[in-house]
C-alpha cells in the first residue's frame, strides 16, 4: 500500500454538496488524507514523499458503491431447490468467494449480506478482512429466523426442513430468541427475520406471516443487548410497521404498506431498503428466460404498490438504502448493482444525487459505518471510484464496467483486468426438472406442435391432404 494522488477530477463526495471541479484526493495508506484544489494537492503530495499519481481529468471521483442487499451464498439461483437443497456447504462457500470478486469489480466496495445458507457470510467477511480472498467489505447475516408461515418455509410439513436452508424454522418466542443468540454466537453482524410471505411463491402475500409484535420485540431486545443489528424481510405493511414498533434497525421491501403503516415508519425514523431490482429486472427479462406468468404478474403488482407508498416514504424523508437482492434470478452477481439507483429515480422520483446517496452514505448504515464509509471526506476510508462520465447527468454510466476506470478499496486499486474464472455448472447444482414447459405430450400436442410424430399420425396427416 503506497500513497496515491487522484488528481484533476470532479469530486462528487456524496455529502449532498455540488460537484467540485479541478479537485484532487490524496490517499495515505487506507485513508483519505486530504482533499482540495489540484495545484494545492500536488504540492501537498510532493511533501509526503513518493506517491502514485492517477489522472482523473474529465472524470468523476466518487465513493465506492454500497449494496445493502446481497446474498453471496445463494449462487445465482433460479429455483428454491437450488437455494435450499443442492450444493454442499464447502462448494457453496468456494463459489461464494468468486461472487465476492464479481461484486467488487462492479464498483461495490462494501455490501450488506442480510442472511444466507450455513454460516457462509461470516466466513466470507472474515476471509476478506484477513486478506484470504478479494471482495467488498461485508456486514454478515446468518440464517433467517422464519416461521412455518413465512419466506424460508417452502416445503410441505411432511418433509423435514433441510439444515442446508437459509432459514431456521422457529414457531415460538423462546425458539426465536434462542436462535438469535445462536446466530450472534456464530459471529453475525445482523440478525434477520422473515416476517411474511413472498410475491414469487404460490401462496404469495396471502401469507402475512405469523410472527407477533411481542416476538419481534424479544428478538430486537436480545440482538441490541449483544451489540448487533436486526432487520426483517417484510413485504406486507403490517409486518413492516410491527418491526418498526419493535425497534428493528431497518426494514427490507415494505412494498404493501398503507398510509397508517407508513406513519409508523416515519414516526420511528426506520430506514427502508426497497430492493426494486429483483422486481423490475424480473418483469423486464424474466419472461424471456421462462419465468412463470404468475411470478411476473405478482412482481408487477408489487411494483405498483411499492411506487405508491415508497414514493410517499421518500417525500416524507424516510432514509432509503439501495440494495439489489443479488444472487438470484434477474440480479446475478456483478451485473446490476448500480441499476438500483436508476430504479430509485424512475419509480420513486429521486434525484440523481439522492439516488447516489442511497447507494453510498445511506447504505453504509447497514454496515454501521457511516462515520467511515459512504462519502469522500478527509479521515474516511479510501473506498472510491474514478468514473468516465457524470453520474449526475446520466446515472446509467455506473452500470457500464468500462466506465469504472479505477475501483479503490482501502487505498488499494482493484485489479479489473485479469479475467475471472468461468466455472462450469454441475448438473447436481440444478433442480431435477425433466423439462420446464408444463404441457405434456398428449396426442393433441403431438399433432399440433411436435417436430417428430408417430408414423401412423404422419400417415393420417398425408391422407387428409
Amino acid at each position: 500500500m503506497t500513497n496515491c494522488l487522484i488528481e484533476n477530477g470532479t469530486l462528487l463526495d456524496a455529502t449532498g454538496r455540488a460537484p467540485q471541479p479541478n479537485t484532487s484526493v490524496f490517499v495515505k495508506d487506507d485513508r483519505i488524507a486530504k482533499i482540495g484544489p489540484s495545484a494545492e494537492l500536488r504540492r501537498y503530495a510532493e511533501g509526503m514523499g513518493p506517491y502514485k499519481a492517477i489522472d482523473a481529468a474529465q472524470r468523476t471521483i466518487m465513493p465506492g458503491l454500497i449494496d445493502a442487499h446481497v446474498h453471496p451464498s445463494y449462487g445465482d439461483i433460479t429455483s428454491i431447490e437450488e437455494l435450499d437443497i443442492y450444493t454442499s456447504c464447502e462448494y457453496r462457500t468456494l463459489r461464494a468467494a468468486l461472487a465476492c470478486r464479481k461484486v467488487l469489480r462492479a464498483g461495490v466496495t462494501a455490501m450488506v449480506c442480510p442472511g444466507g445458507n450455513w454460516n457462509i457470510n461470516v466466513a466470507l467477511r472474515d476471509a476478506v478482512n484477513a486478506g484470504l480472498i478479494e471482495g467488498p467489505r461485508i456486514a454478515a447475516g446468518g440464517h433467517y429466523i422464519s416461521t412455518w408461515n413465512s419466506t424460508g418455509s417452502f416445503f410441505p410439513t411432511h418433509l423435514e426442513h433441510p439444515m442446508s436452508s437459509f432459514a431456521v424454522i422457529c414457531n415460538s418466542r423462546d425458539e426465536m430468541v434462542a436462535q438469535a443468540r445462536k446466530e450472534i454466537k456464530n459471529g453475525v453482524d445482523i440478525v434477520k427475520v422473515s416476517g411474511d410471505g413472498d410475491t414469487s411463491t404460490t401462496a404469495g402475500m396471502a401469507l402475512a406471516g405469523s410472527i407477533t409484535l411481542d416476538e419481534l420485540k424479544a428478538i430486537a431486545e436480545v440482538t441490541h443487548l449483544m451489540g448487533r443489528r436486526c432487520t426483517i424481510h417484510a413485504r406486507s405493511g403490517q409486518k413492516a410497521a410491527d418491526a418498526s414498533r419493535a425497534g428493528f434497525d431497518w426494514v427490507i421491501h415494505a412494498s404493501y404498506m398503507n398510509d397508517e403503516e407508513l406513519g409508523v415508519i416515519i414516526d420511528n425514523r426506520t430506514p427502508l431498503n426497497p430492493t426494486l431490482s429483483l422486481l423490475v429486472n424480473s418483469v423486464e427479462w424474466g419472461p424471456d428466460l421462462g419465468q412463470h406468468p404468475m411470478v411476473t404478474e405478482g412482481y408487477k403488482r408489487e411494483i405498483e404498490a411499492a411506487i405508491r407508498i415508497l414514493t410517499k416514504a421518500h417525500k416524507a424523508g424516510v432514509m432509503m438504502m439501495a440494495g439489489t437482492d443479488s444472487g438470484q434470478l434477474a440480479v446475478p452477481y456483478g451485473a446490476w448493482h448500480a441499476r438500483e439507483l436508476e430504479h430509485l429515480m424512475t419509480y420513486l422520483g429521486m434525484s440523481a444525487m439522492e439516488a447516489i446517496r442511497a447507494g453510498t452514505y445511506n447504505a453504509a448504515f447497514g454496515l454501521g459505518m457511516q462515520d467511515q464509509l459512504g462519502t469522500l471526506e478527509e479521515g474516511k476510508l479510501a473506498d472510491l471510484l474514478v468514473v468516465n462520465g457524470d453520474p449526475l447527468a446520466d446515472i446509467q454510466v455506473l452500470q457500464d464496467p468500462r466506465r469504472l476506470e479505477v475501483i479503490m478499496k482501502g487505498g488499494d486499486v482493484v485489479d479489473t483486468k485479469t479475467p475471472l474464472p468461468q466455472p462450469k455448472v454441475y448438473t447436481w447444482e440444478k433442480p431435477l426438472v425433466i423439462w420446464p414447459d408444463p404441457r405434456l405430450p398428449d396426442q393433441d400436442f403431438v399433432r399440433r406442435h411436435a417436430k417428430i410424430k408417430p408414423r401412423w399420425m404422419r400417415d393420417m396427416a398425408r391422407a387428409a391432404e
